[in-house]
């Protein structure tokens, strides 16, 4: 993660978080052994870092579990919403059979520290991400029934986001956990054995003098939880990482999703509601069910992120594609592409999921391991997920009716072991 700040203070290390946010406003110096609540939370591990928070692997001594402790810098205390949508989705319909792919909140507190007062928010504990376990692998790939399992789930999940009101804001392989044995309850020292000591890095000022109170003593790199995709074989998941949700009905303009997942509608600034989760999903279950990733570019725009949709799915609407600036850029004046320009697998005209062959599930529909069948019932799904235009685009109700669903992605949760509750 580059560092927002021009002057840094401190001696970078690899795999930790940005130690240039350990100042007023900015991250909680947590250490191994801090206790929360009166005992009742011991830090025990790393889980991992974003822009706002440090997540750390937790004891909850009174009920006898691992949990994730997610503190938020201070900066982010007073706005930042994470609590109330988990708040709000723990109120949800009991009985929906995606509730429990869906991160749940557990507890909330807050701390006081030198760099301000910090919002914690506890959840169950999970494994590696998709993506963790994907770029671990040599395939990329994940056994096929994992993946349709994880689809599966992934479109039961999101209805029950969407049934409560929610925008998650932010699906992709990044937030797809793992639910993992390796971290129920034990010993430390047994814990320990499974994942590892944490390692403690030196925080080193660049100037040599003595650190204070607003940085860690030492910083951890996290748990290495994950294996490798081609070796998973349970497929169990919860999506997690509410920090960008949001109520459907309040307004948003920015999204902070990787750019080639944004959906159209944002780039041209149009109003955000549940439809962008519907596309952003379409995208990660390519990703999940196949090799690669749908849309691809080294070091993408906004601009070649538009390119990258018309290369794979065809023309904009017309009222997007007069206000795109530089289409020039991409296309002549007659509509057709610079040479060089146009980056295509499969030409758009034929199935999406042609590039899911193409992509690691198999050279030719003698090898693939989607029958064909399931190839045009997927095709038919993920077209529908895609739809340019927000109101013409799939809902969660509908993809859990299609027919890939029905007669694919609920089959791989009963054959994986993955408890499959009545509609």
């Amino acid at each position: 993660m580059q560092s927002p700040y021009p002057q840094p203070i401190y001696q970078w290390q690899e795999d930790v978080e940005d130690l240039e946010h350990y100042q007023p406003g900015g991250y909680h110096p947590t250490h191994i052994g801090d206790q929360y609540l009166h005992g009742r939370y011991e830090v025990v591990h790393k889980l991992g870092f974003g822009s706002y928070s440090t997540v750390w692997l937790a004891k909850d001594n009174q009920q006898a579990r691992y949990v994730a402790l997610k503190i938020l810098d201070a900066a982010s205390c007073e706005s930042h919403s994470e609590s109330n949508i988990l708040r709000h989705l723990r109120s949800g319909k009991a009985d929906h059979p995606g509730r429990i792919y869906v991160s749940s909140l557990l507890d909330e507190f807050t701390i006081d520290g030198p760099n301000g007062r910090h919002l914690c928010i506890v959840s169950e504990a999970a494994g590696c991400s998709v993506a963790q376990s994907k770029d671990a692998s040599l395939t990329w790939k994940l056994p096929v029934n994992v993946a349709r399992a994880i689809s599966a789930q992934l479109l039961m999940g999101l209805d029950y986001i969407h049934s409560s009101g929610v925008v998650h804001g932010d699906i992709h392989s990044n937030n797809i956990l793992f639910r993992t044995p390796s971290l129920k309850w034990s010993t430390t020292e047994k814990l320990y054995h499974s994942l590892g000591e944490p390692l403690r890095l030196p925080v080193e000022r660049l100037d040599k003098g003595p650190n204070g109170p607003e940085a860690p003593k030492y910083c951890v790199p996290p748990a290495m939880i994950f294996q490798s995709s081609e070796e998973v074989t349970d497929a169990q998941i919860v999506i997690s990482d509410f920090g960008e949700a949001f109520f459907q009905n309040e307004e948003r303009q920015d999204l902070h999703t990787p750019i080639l997942l944004l959906p159209p509608e944002f780039f041209f600034h149009e109003r955000l509601g549940q439809a962008i989760d519907v596309w952003t999903l379409g995208c990660t279950l390519y990703e999940v069910l196949g090799e690669r990733p749908l849309f691809e570019g080294f070091m993408p725009d906004q601009d070649h992120a538009i390119a990258e949709m018309i290369s794979t799915l065809g023309d904009l609407p017309k009222r997007w594609w007069d206000q795109w600036q530089l289409k020039t850029d991409f296309f002549l004046e007659d509509g057709s592409w610079k040479k060089d320009t146009h980056r295509i697998h499969a030409p758009y005209s034929r199935p999406l999921t042609e590039r899911l062959r193409i992509m690691g599930r198999g050279r030719d529909a003698s090898t693939c391991d989607f029958s064909p069948r399931e190839m045009a019932a997927l095709d038919d799904l993920l077209r529908a997920m895609l739809t340019y235009e927000p109101a013409e685009r799939i809902d969660t109700r509908a993809a859990l009716e299609s027919d890939w669903m029905e007669q694919w992605g609920r089959r791989a949760m009963r054959e994986t072991g993955i408890s499959l509750m009545s509609d």
